[in-house]
C-alpha cells in the first residue's frame, strides 16, 4: 500500500515538473523516484517515501513522511501550508518558503531554517531532505537516519557512536562565516574567545567529540585551519581565520541541539552599524513628521452664552452665527477627511473664556486653529461689507486695533480677567507674537489661501489679510488664524450670515482652503522627508 500511494505522488509529480522524458519500467521508475523506509521496531512493512531531484536537491514527500510515521496533519490550502502534529510539538511547513515553524504545547514557537525552500507540487508538499530531517528527529524523537548512497531512511533504533559532537560545517556568508555544530545532547555550557592575531577559540563543557573526524574537515572561507582538542572535561575547537574579524558570536537552537557561531567581518559590522543609524534617522524623521501630520483641526466658534458678540441691523447674534457656520464646517470635515479630528472648543450656546480656547485647542494636540467670527460697526445700518483674515500681530491700522479690541472686551466677563491678562501690555504683547514665530509661516499660508478659496465661493468683497492683536489667538500654540465672515452691521451681509445657505457657503470655502492647505502643507512634510533621506 506504502509503494503503490509513493508511486501514484511521485508519478503526478514528474509529470508536472518533466524530470523525465519518458517513463521506462514501472519497477525502475519506482527506485527511481522513491527512497525505501526501514522501521526497526516493524521491518515487516514495506514503505517508501516519493521524492524526486531537482538542481542537486533531493526532495521528498511531506505527506508520505507524515503516513509512515502516522502523524496527524493538516492543510491550509489556500496558504499553501501543511502541519505535521505530534504530541507535543508540531511542524508547519509553507510552499516556496525555507522555514519551518515548531510549536511547543505551550504554543511558544521557535524557527528552523532548511538548506532549501519547500515546494507544492501535484497537491503535495515537498522538503529537502536533508536539511528537514534532522528537523524531525530532533521535534519527534523518531530516531532517523538517511543513507543517501543506499537510498534508504531508517527509523527506531538511535545510531550510538559514543560521540556528543560528530562533526561541524562550516557556510560562508557575504558578511562572514557561520560554523553549525550539531550536537547529541542539550549543550547549556559553552563560551568563545577571539584573539587579535585570528584565532578562534571554542570550548564546548560536559561533551565529547570525534576529534579525528572533525580535524578531516576541509576549511572553507574565513576559516583556514580547525584544531579539535578532546580534554577529560570538554571539547576545545581552535579556528584559525583569516583577515580582519568584528565579532564571534555564540547561540543554540533549542530544538536542533546545534552550537551556532557567526563571525562577522568589519565591513558586515559597519554595515550593520549604518543601517541601524539608518533606521534610527528614518524613525526620528517619521516620528518628526507624524508629529506635525496635519491631524487634528480646533475650529472655535467666537463668542457664546453670555457673551452674544456683534448684533446686527435686524437683531442676528453674532454668536449664532458662528456657531452653524463652526459646526457645519466640522461635519464637512468629518466628511470627506477621515484621517482628520475635529475638535470645537464649543458645539452649543455656552460661554467659554478666551483663554481656555487656546488651552483646549492644545490639549488635544491641535495642528491649525480656526476661530469663526462676524464683524461689526457701531452705527448701523453701514455700507462697508465683505470678509476678512486675521494674522496674530500687533495692529498696524486703527480699524485693525479697533476690531481687536471689541473682540478682546469679552474677557470683562471672566472672573479674575485683570490677572489673567495682566501681562498682555502693548510691550509684551510682541514678545507673545514671537514666542509663535515657529508658525509664522504656516499661518500666513493658511490665511492667503483662506482668502482665496472665501473670494473665489462667495458673493463677498475680499478685504484682505490683516493683523491685529486677538486674545484668543494668544494661547493656541499651532498655526491659527480668526476670520470675520462679514459684516452684520450691512443689511446684505446679515441677510446672507444668518441664512443656511449662506452659513453652508461660507463653511464649504473654510473646507476648500482646509483641503489645499492640508496637501501644501504635507507636500512639505514630505520634501523634507526625502531630505532626511539623502
Amino acid at each position: 500500500m506504502g509503494l503503490h500511494r509513493g508511486i501514484t505522488r511521485t508519478i503526478s509529480y514528474c509529470i508536472r515538473w518533466s524530470i523525465f522524458p519518458a517513463l521506462l519500467t514501472l519497477p525502475l521508475f519506482a527506485q527511481q523516484n522513491s527512497i525505501r523506509v526501514v522501521l526497526e521496531n516493524d521491518t515487516s512493512r514495506h514503505l517508501t517515501i516519493g521524492v524526486f531531484q531537482r538542481q542537486g536537491v533531493l526532495y521528498g514527500s511531506l505527506t508520505d513522511i507524515a503516513d509512515v510515521f502516522s502523524l496527524g496533519t493538516y492543510e491550509n490550502r489556500s496558504a499553501k501550508k501543511l502541519d505535521i502534529k505530534d504530541v507535543p510539538r508540531r511542524l508547519t511547513v509553507s510552499a516556496g518558503n525555507p522555514f519551518v515553524i515548531i510549536t511547543d504545547h505551550t504554543q511558544r514557537r521557535t524557527v528552523w531554517q532548511m538548506h532549501s525552500s519547500a515546494l507544492y507540487a501535484a497537491n503535495s508538499y515537498f522538503v529537502p531532505l536533508v536539511s528537514f530531517l534532522p528537523l524531525f528527529d530532533n521535534a519527534f524523537n523518531r530516531n532517523v537516519s538517511f543513507d543517501a548512497t543506499t537510498r534508504v531512511l531508517r527509523s527506531g533504533k538511535p545510531t550510538t557512536t559514543g560521540f556528543d559532537i560528530a562533526g561541524l560545517s562550516l557556510e560562508p556568508k557575504s558578511n562572514g562565516m557561520l560554523i553549525r555544530i550539531p550536537a547529541a545532547k542539550p549543550l547549556a555550557d559553552f563560551e568563545s574567545w577571539l584573539r587579535q592575531d585570528g584565532w578562534l577559540y571554542v570550548t564546548l563543557a560536559d561533551a565529547k567529540a570525534d576529534v579525528n573526524a572533525i580535524n578531516k574537515i576541509k576549511p572553507a572561507g574565513l576559516v583556514k585551519q580547525i584544531v579539535a582538542i578532546q580534554s577529560p572535561t570538554s571539547v576545545q575547537l581552535t579556528f584559525k581565520l583569516a583577515g580582519k574579524i568584528a565579532a564571534a558570536e555564540m547561540s543554540t537552537d533549542e530544538i536542533s541541539n546545534e552550537v551556532l557561531v557567526s563571525i562577522r567581518t568589519p565591513g558586515a559590522e559597519e554595515k550593520i552599524l549604518l543601517e541601524k543609524k539608518r533606521r534610527e534617522i528614518q524613525e526620528g524623521i517619521e516620528q518628526q513628521r507624524k508629529r506635525y501630520e496635519l491631524d487634528v483641526i480646533v475650529i472655535d466658534p467666537g463668542h457664546g452664552g453670555v457673551d452674544v458678540g456683534a448684533i446686527g441691523v435686524a437683531g442676528t447674534r453674532e454668536k449664532d452665527i458662528t456657531l452653524g457656520v463652526g459646526l457645519k464646517l466640522g461635519r464637512l470635515i468629518e466628511k470627506s477627511l477621515k484621517d482628520v479630528k475635529v475638535v470645537y472648543t464649543r458645539q452649543d450656546d455656552r460661554f467659554i473664556e478666551l483663554y481656555r480656547r487656546g488651552q483646549i485647542a492644545n490639549e488635544a494636540g491641535g495642528k491649525l486653529f480656526i476661530s469663526i467670527h462676524a464683524n461689526s460697526l457701531q452705527r448701523k445700518p453701514q455700507p462697508t461689507r465683505g470678509f476678512e483674515v486675521y494674522l496674530l500681530r500687533e495692529g498696524r491700522t486703527d480699524e485693525a486695533v479697533s476690531i481687536a479690541e471689541r473682540e478682546n472686551a469679552v474677557i470683562q466677563l471672566e472672573e479674575g480677567y485683570e490677572e489673567r491678562y495682566r501681562n498682555l501690555t502693548d510691550e509684551n504683547f510682541i514678545l507673545v507674537t514671537m514666542a509663535q514665530s515657529a508658525h509664522v509661516k504656516a499661518s500666513e499660508l493658511f490665511a492667503d489661501i483662506l482668502q482665496q478659496e472665501m473670494e473665489g465661493k462667495l458673493e463677498i468683497p475680499n478685504r484682505g489679510v490683516k493683523q491685529a492683536g486677538f486674545y484668543v489667538l494668544v494661547g493656541a500654540s499651532m498655526p491659527n488664524v480668526l476670520v470675520e465672515t462679514a459684516y452684520l452691521s450691512n443689511r446684505e451681509d446679515e441677510k446672507f450670515l444668518r441664512s443656511q445657505a449662506g452659513q453652508q457657503k461660507i463653511a464649504q470655502a473654510i473646507f476648500g482652503a482646509i483641503k489645499r492647505y492640508k496637501e501644501e502643507y504635507e507636500k512639505l512634510l514630505l520634501e523634507g522627508k526625502d531630505l532626511g533621506e539623502r
